[in-house]
């Protein structure tokens, strides 16, 4: 028996689809599809891992950093909630506390977990903080802060004998050290005080009458551990004083020795009490102006003027 032969029709593929992908519809279709992939894919990014990642790698001889979250913030880099930053101790006040900062690592050095270049910018005790960070052979950091409430700030208390410190406090501060000896540090800074106040303060447990002043100007370098005060003016209704020289640096700060130059008298609004406050301070030597600056020495918590 003869089986009859079946013939299947040729099949030629047709490749005319190919020459509508050179086409205006197709290219706005991909670069469409290339950007939502783009976008989604920032967005489901875990940026929390790798963020923490990066901030274990941050050396800070002497302090604690910590993070509560962390998240995408779109064109203000990564938010930071809850930063902490302060001594070993939990039990000490924090240097700096914020509910949220927003960081731009470069990203030459956010994949390594070793960040080059962070832009630091947000909220802080009521102001603003800018800050350009760099690492590599010279550390160095620009921080820029505008109108920070003291009064916000808890380090003072613990500084004034439970005393509290108000003002608007804006200025520059350049911070530099040699990434191999962190110990070399170098920082020169400006500030400016503005409407600020004194009350319920101690002086080796003496306590401070309530003080007021306008506007405060400090100018100031470090060189490791040496604080040189090369200016510090306050004027106000209460009192007008004018200080200049070194503090050496301790922990806990508290414990930081001075050595400074101090002039000090009543302003126009003086009261009684403030004049009697400044009757205890030694008199001049002998032959000096009245006005001739007094030394003060001693610590942080416990000064001595002589």
């Amino acid at each position: 028996m003869k089986v009859p032969a079946l013939r299947l029709p040729a099949w030629r593929p047709s490749f005319d689809w190919l020459e509508g992908l050179g086409g205006r519809s197709a290219l706005l279709y991909g670069l469409y599809t290339l950007v939502l992939f783009a976008i989604f894919l920032f967005a489901n990014f875990p940026h929390g891992v790798l963020l923490q990642r990066v901030l274990g790698s941050v050396q800070l001889p002497g302090m604690r950093l910590d993070v509560g979250d962390a998240r995408f913030a779109w064109w203000r880099g990564f938010e930071l909630q809850r930063v902490h930053l302060g001594p070993q101790d939990p039990s000490r006040p924090a240097y700096l506390e914020a509910t949220s900062l927003f960081v731009r690592p470069g990203l030459d050095g956010l994949f390594s977990g070793r960040p080059r270049a962070l832009s630091v910018s947000g909220p802080l005790y009521g102001g603003t903080i800018d800050a350009q960070l760099a690492s590599g052979d010279l550390n160095r950091a620009t921080v820029t802060f505008d109108r920070l409430q003291l009064r916000r700030y808890p380090l003072f208390a613990e500084l004034l004998g439970g005393g509290q410190l108000q003002g608007a406090l804006s200025g520059v501060l350049t911070v530099e050290s040699p990434a191999a000896n962190a110990a070399e540090l170098r920082a020169a800074g400006e500030l400016e005080l503005a409407d600020a106040g004194l009350s319920e303060a101690t002086v080796s447990g003496f306590p401070l009458p309530p003080l007021r002043f306008d506007a405060a100007v400090a100018k100031f370098s470090v060189q490791g551990t040496r604080v040189e005060i090369q200016e510090l003016t306050a004027t106000g209704p209460d009192v007008t004083l004018v200080a200049n020289g070194q503090v050496a640096l301790r922990e806990p700060v508290a414990d930081s020795v001075l050595n400074l130059k101090l002039s000090i008298a009543p302003g126009p609004e003086a009261s009684d009490e403030i004049k009697t406050w400044l009757s205890f301070i030694p008199p001049p030597p002998r032959g000096a102006k009245p006005d001739a600056p007094r030394t003060l020495s001693g610590t942080l918590s416990k000064p001595r003027i002589r």
